[in-house]
Order: structure tokens, then sequence, then C-alpha cells
């Protein structure tokens, strides 16, 4: 209770002082009061035996009393003041108390009250001093919260405090003093006749009628705060503000911006361990702050031990209190941090949950855990494994069964994609299985989810473009390009959202595991719930489309170099992305960097491919200096592409010596472990790894690097995997450098032609026009030279109109050659000239780009 001067027991605030005060043993007042308004004199007591100098009676000598004394008390020696307040209590027992002097006599050991007649020889001077006032404790606490109580904690007990007026222990009844039994307020019932009675109002905030402190120094009381709020709210705050800048800290990856995250992290990691280990929380709030903290140790750092004893300790929280919901969320949580640390027993265990869930009929649980697992598969490197397929079907199935159309499209597309990604032989005929049952919906406006609608058209025309159908491809391009156009300015969609929200009927049996603690796995709407997947942004998505826009424009280019076009936008739109702030951790923060990192590199790469397809190669080392400046993360896939493009560049420039260097690296090597080269990863680096052995022997042509013997043995290296290759367009490039070199023993002519014939039917469908003029200048070169007729003459401008429409200016200065030599042998010297003119021309442009 907070004092200002000495406020007389019993007096609220504001009210006006009406003269009379309570005894009190430590009160003293002046001797030179001045009077205005003179009192009747009053029959004052005197104690007997006391001392006149002594704490336990009034000085008399010129000393105005305006106290009357209380006719008696038996216990204890001096008058004892009423028993403060609960917190007063507390703060008395914290304050200093002076010394007192114990009384100089007592009367069988009792002190005891005398009657005296005799009235003081001076009168009694009015008292001029002004109202005092003291702040009402209740008032200053009204904002603060009061300490919960556990509902099986006892009542309180009595509390014997030690008093600060006597060396005995003065037994206190219970913790608030009630206002009846207060000593002050019966000590005001016997005021004097000639004093005014006190009409005032009692405060009503006032609690007891304590009297006045001894303590000379009034501190101010320490009301207890419960810390635990403040802990959390401290915990999420910082958790919010890392969320916010995880974004910013993964782009720069500066020190302090990565020590203040983790400085972020680490404080409301502390306030969340301090307030678990308190034991004062409730148990729900107890499961939701063991989820809360093991989610970020599984996603901020790796200290997956501690995150699976905090789950631990929460799942068995949930299970005694049945929070079907948290132990949910905590064991969908617990398998992700399980994965991490040993694969093999995540499968085993998840198969488990997914079992009581089918057990308990809890089917929005039975999704998400299967979805779970089908991510796990994923991450294995096995997306297509015979029980990642199995596991995707049986969510079909209980789709079918439930009616979840979305969820049914969704395992329906995650299947095609898994197809996409094998080598098997009728990968194309399950693919476009899947397109169509998920396709069959398409009427149904509730599966017209934007996000699902993009997938499926990505899958479509992906499944075309590996098909090599380009026709084909550009209609289902149209219809890409259609969506992306009606979504741009969708609010269905924004640039902000990361999640895919599929809805899900609502479950009538059983209790609900659904609540707002599983938003991140399990969301409850209104009339449906939904399932929380990750998804790319709005963002990414347009710059993957811009890529797949690139790819089927090359075949249909009517302008050369159209394709570097939609590349580029597409690492703008990446650069954009960066702008979105969304909230999510670092590590997600960072995957979602390399991941845009890896499309621009690869974006770049094949800019360099085109680049150098047209000799502009100077915009090849370009892009090879923005992929290092990117600096994607390690990945296999794009450090071979990489190197790959490098050795491009190397050969284009006419630097043979350093081209062969980077062929016959370790990563191009054909005879390493065939039977590993399965997976999609693996058979991209089975066709670079071809196309690099094609590059060595084109190399070893030249006089500088004959190797007949190394070239014979890559040869035979290549045949069994070119010739029966499902890709059309390796078998095209395997069929053309083995028709234009030279080998030793020489091939017969019906070889030389049935690699010919076999390489201009597979430029064909393909519609390459690289590989169509390579194949009709050899053509011309291998079959017709020195050949005089029509026949010689047409192959020849066949070849030299391929190679204009092609853009090489390698290739043209070659087809102008041949064109001019075949004018020579029909005796045409006028148009001879002209063409040779025109090769010299072009070879020495070429010339020019090499210069670099």
């Amino acid at each position: 209770m907070i004092y200002r001067e000495t406020m007389p027991s019993g007096q609220a605030q504001g009210q006006p002082y009406n003269g009379q005060h309570l005894n009190h043993p430590n009160q003293r007042y002046a001797n030179n009061i001045q009077t205005q308004h003179p009192q009747p004199p009053i029959s004052y007591p005197q104690y007997a035996n006391a001392n006149a100098n002594g704490v336990n009676g009034f000085a008399m000598n010129g000393v105005a009393a305006q106290y009357q004394q209380p006719p008696q008390y038996s216990q204890p020696t001096y008058p004892q003041p009423p028993p403060p307040p609960p917190q007063q209590q507390q703060q008395q027992q914290q304050q200093p108390q002076p010394q007192q002097q114990p009384p100089s006599s007592y009367s069988n050991n009792a002190a005891h009250l005398t009657n005296y007649s005799t009235p003081f020889s001076h009168p009694l001077p009015a008292d001029t001093t002004p109202p005092v006032e003291f702040v009402n404790p209740s008032f200053l606490q009204n904002n603060v919260p009061p300490r919960p109580v556990a509902p099986s904690q006892p009542p309180p007990a009595q509390v014997r405090v030690e008093s600060s007026m006597s060396p005995q222990l003065a037994q206190i009844t219970s913790a608030k003093a009630s206002p009846k039994n207060s000593p002050t307020l019966s000590e005001k019932r016997l005021q004097s006749a000639g004093s005014t009675p006190n009409t005032s109002v009692k405060d009503p905030r006032r609690v007891s009628g304590g009297g006045v402190t001894k303590s000379p120094m009034l501190s101010p009381p320490s009301t207890h705060v419960e810390t635990l709020p403040i802990l959390l709210c401290i915990a999420e705050d910082c958790f919010s503000q890392a969320s916010l800048g995880a974004q910013n800290v993964a782009k720069s990856m500066s020190g302090p911006e990565v020590d203040q995250h983790h400085k972020l992290l680490s404080t409301g990691l502390g306030c969340l361990e301090i307030a678990l280990k308190s034991n004062k929380l409730p148990p729900r709030l107890e499961a939701r702050l063991c989820l809360r903290y093991a989610s970020i140790l599984t996603e901020e750092t790796t200290n997956l031990m501690e995150a699976e004893t905090a789950l631990t300790r929460g799942i068995a929280l949930c299970e005694k209190h049945r929070f079907l919901d948290l132990q949910y969320s905590s064991q969908f949580l617990l398998m992700k941090t399980l994965f991490q640390r040993n694969p093999k027993a995540a499968f085993k265990s998840i198969d488990g949950h997914i079992s009581d869930c089918t057990t308990f009929r809890a089917s929005h649980w039975v999704y998400a855990f299967r979805f779970l697992k089908a991510s796990f598969h994923l991450q294995s490197g096995t997306p297509a494994d015979i029980h990642a397929i199995d596991n995707l079907r049986k969510i079909t199935s209980l789709a079918l069964s439930r009616d979840d159309k979305a969820i049914f499209v969704m395992a329906t597309v995650l299947e095609g994609l898994a197809h996409l990604s094998t080598t098997k032989d009728d990968w194309a005929t399950r693919v476009q299985t899947c397109i169509a049952q998920a396709s069959k919906l398409q009427l149904d406006s509730s599966v017209h989810i934007p996000q699902i609608d993009i997938l499926l058209l990505l899958l479509d025309l992906a499944c075309s473009l590996r098909q090599k159908t380009h026709l084909i491809s550009f209609q289902k391009l149209t219809a890409l390009q259609k969506r992306l156009d009606e979504l741009r300015d969708s609010t269905e969609w924004t640039s902000e959202s990361n999640e895919l929200l599929l809805p899900i009927r609502q479950s009538t049996i059983g209790p609900s595991s659904i609540s707002k603690d599983t938003g991140a796995i399990l969301r409850p709407g209104q009339n449906v719930d939904y399932l929380v997947l990750s998804a790319l942004g709005k963002q990414e998505t347009y710059a993957l489309a811009f890529v797949f826009n690139g790819i089927v424009a090359l075949a249909r280019a009517t302008t050369l170099g159209r394709s570097s076009s939609f590349w580029n936008e597409a690492v703008r739109m990446l650069q954009d992305s960066k702008s979105v702030t969304t909230s999510q951790s670092l590590p997600e923060a960072l995957k979602n960097s390399d991941w845009a990192k890896e499309l621009a590199c690869y974006s770049h790469v094949l800019i360099g491919l085109q680049s150098a397809t047209l000799c502009d190669w100077a915009k090849v080392k370009s892009c090879l200096k923005a992929i290092e400046e990117v600096q994607p993360p390690s990945n296999d896939f794009l450090d071979i592409v990489t190197l790959y493009l490098s050795g491009i560049f190397y050969q284009g420039t006419a630097n043979l010596r350093r081209a062969l260097e980077i062929w016959k690296d370790k990563r191009f090597d054909l005879e390493g472990d065939m039977g590993a080269r399965n997976h999609v990863s693996s058979t991209v680096r089975t066709e670079l790894s071809i196309l690099s052995t094609l590059n060595r022997i084109w190399i070893m042509q030249d006089p500088s690097c004959t190797d007949d013997a190394e070239t014979d043995r890559l040869v035979d290296l290549l045949k069994p995997l070119c010739e029966d290759h499902p890709d059309s367009e390796i078998r095209t490039a395997y069929h053309l450098v083995l028709a234009s070199c030279r080998f030793d023993p020489p091939f017969s002519i019906n070889q030389i032609k049935s690699h010919i014939q076999h390489s201009l039917a597979g430029a064909q469908p393909t519609s390459n026009t690289q590989c169509l003029s390579i194949a009709l200048n050899t053509m011309r070169c291998r079959l017709f030279e020195n050949v005089v007729g029509e026949q010689a003459l047409k192959s020849a401008k066949a070849g030299s109109a391929q190679a204009k429409k092609s853009g090489n200016l390698l290739w043209m200065s070659v087809a102008e050659g041949m064109l001019a030599q075949s004018y020579e042998m029909q005796g045409a010297l006028i148009d001879a000239q002209a063409s040779r003119e025109l090769g010299v021309k072009l070879a020495n442009e070429a010339r020019l780009k090499t210069l670099v």
C-alpha cells in the first residue's frame, strides 16, 4: 500500500479531514499548531508507569494531543494496529523497522489502561493541518492481472506475521482483515462528545481499515506480476521478427544479420524453455508450448533430439487429457523430425500412425500422413518407387470414397509427376492416364484451384516436350498462357501466398481433431476443412512458365534468339519475387532462394546454349560469368550442365586443348556404373556424357588432336548406348558424328548413307534446324563431292538454305563454300564467285566472334 506523508487510518482519498486522529504509538505532532476553531477540553487518559520520553505514550509537555484513547486493551502491551491487507503484510515484512524501547514497568505482566478524569491544563487547539490523502492500492492494481490459482491448490492458510510494534507475535486469523473487527474502527466510535462526527462516505475501493506503518521511509509496494504471459509474448515477438526478416537474411547471408536472426531465435527459445520448466502451465497450454518449441528446433536448428524430447512430452500430455488435435499435430512433426535423423524408422513409424488414424476414422489425418509419406519418397529420390505409387493410389481411393475431389486430383497429378521422372518404356502412357483421370473432373468448380490448374497444365506440357511432339506442345502452351493470364490479377492466388488449400468434407464421426492449433496442417473452415500443402509462389510459377515457353519457342521460332527473351524474362521475374516479403523460417527461405538461384542459372545455361548455336560467344561468356555471380548451391545437375556449357565455349572459340580437358572430366565418364543411371538426374548426366564424347570425336578430327585408337574405343563405347536410346535427338547426333567423321578403316558408302538417312529422319520430326542443317551439308560433302548433276546442286542449295535458317555463322560459311564448288562444277562461275565471297565474309565474322 502506497501512502503519502502520514495518513490516519480509515481516511479515504479525497475525503475531507474531520480533525480526529486514531491512536498510533509513533505519531508525533509539532507543538506549535495554529488553531482556528478552539475545541472544548477533552479528558485524556494517561498510561500507568509510563516514561515521559518513552514511545508508549504521548509527550504532554506542550503538545496538544488530538486523540482519545480507547477504554481498555488486554493484550498485547501496546495498542496494536489493525491487520493490514495481504499485500501490505508482505511490504511490512520487507521494510526495515526502527528499534523500539520496551516499557519502563509493567503491572502484573499485563498492560492495562487506567481511567482518568482529570483534564489537561491546556485547551485543545483546533487542527489546521491540510487533509492527508493516500493512494488506494486497489485503484493502483486495477490493471495488474491476478495470479492464477490452480484448482488443486488449497485455500490460503493462516499467516503468522511478526508485529512491528511488539516483540511478541500477533495472531492474524485471515489474510484479509474484516472491517467489523478492526480496532481502528472501534477507536473511532469512542470519540468525545464535543467532536464532530465524520460523515464522509467511505471509499468503496478501500480494502481494510489498517493503520499507518511505523517506518519513516515508505517504499512502493512490491505487487506480484505473473511473468509467464510476458515470457510467452516476448517469445512470439522474437519468432515473428525473425520470420519476417528471414527472406532478407537468406538473400544476403551477411554475418551481422545472421547473428541477429540467431539471437532472436535463442531469446525466444529461452523464454519458452523457462515457461516449460515453471510447472505452472495449464495442460493444453503446456502441450501447445511443447509443439511450438519443437517446431522451432526442427525448422531452425539441428537439435533434433531436444525436439523429439519435447514432442514426446507433449504427446504424453495430450494422451492424458485427450487433446486429439494437438496429439496428431505433435505426431506429424515428430515424423518430420525423425525422417531427418533416421529415414527408415520414419517410414516404419508413419505407417503405424496411418493405421491408427484409419482405425479411429480420422480421415483428415490419414490424408495428412499419407501426403507426408509421399514427400518422404520425393526427398529420398524414389518418387516412382512401387511403395510411393501405392501410397498415392491409396489417397485417391480414400478421396473417391469420401468424395473429396480436390484431394483426388492432387494425388493423381503427383502420381503423374512421379511417372514423368522415370525412364520406363510406358512412362508416357502412365502420365497421360493420370492426366485423363484428373481432367474428367474439369467441369466441377470445386477442383478449379489455381495452383492445381497450373500444375496440371505444366505436367501435360512437360510430357509433350519429352515426347518431342512440338506441334502439340505449342497447343498446350497456348492453354497454359491463357490460364496464367486469367490468374494474373486474381485474388484467389496472391503473390504472398505459398500455400495450397485442398478442401475436405467435414467429418461428423467421433470427436473433432481439427482446431486453430492445427492450422499449419489441417485448417478448419465454415462448411469444409482444408488440407494445407506448401506450393510455389505466384512469381516463381510465372518464371517457370516462361522457361517452358522458351523451350517450346525453339522449335517454332521465326526470329533467331527469340527463346532467349523468354528466359531473360524468367530471370527478371525471379529477381522481382525477392521483393515479396513473406513470413517463413530461415531454412525455408534459404531453400526457396536456392531454388530461385537454380532456375536462374538454368535459364542462363539455356541462353548460353542458344547463343552458342548462333556463334555469339561473347554472350556465352557473359552467361558463364552470370552463373558464377549467382553462386548457386552445390547441385550435381547444375554443376554438370554448367561444365558442359563451358566445354562448348572453349570448343567454339577454337581452344581445343582446353575443351578436350573438360570433355575428359570424370563427370562425363561413360564407363562408370550404368546400373545407377535410372534416376532422372542420372539420365541427364548420361545424355550429357554421350554428347561430350561425340564432341571429343569431332575434335580429334583435327590433325593436331588425331588419335585413331581412342576414336575407335569411343565409338565402340557409344554404339550400345546411342543406337537404341529413347531420345531421338541423341540418336540423331550420334548418326551425324559417324556420318561426318573419317575413321581408319573408313566406313563404306552404304554405312555413310545409313547414318545420313537416320540423322535426317531424326531431325525432321523434331524440327531441329541445327541438326537438319548439319545433316544436309554432311550429305552434300560425303555423297556429292565433285559430282556433276542437278541432284548435287540441289543438295548444296538445300544445305545452304537450312544453314541460314539455323543462324549458325560457321555452318553458313561451310554451306556457301560447298555451294560455290557445286556452281563451279556446273559451270556457273558468277554464282560460284558470289557464293564464295559470301562464305569468306561469314567465316571472317565467325572468326571475329571467337575473339572474346
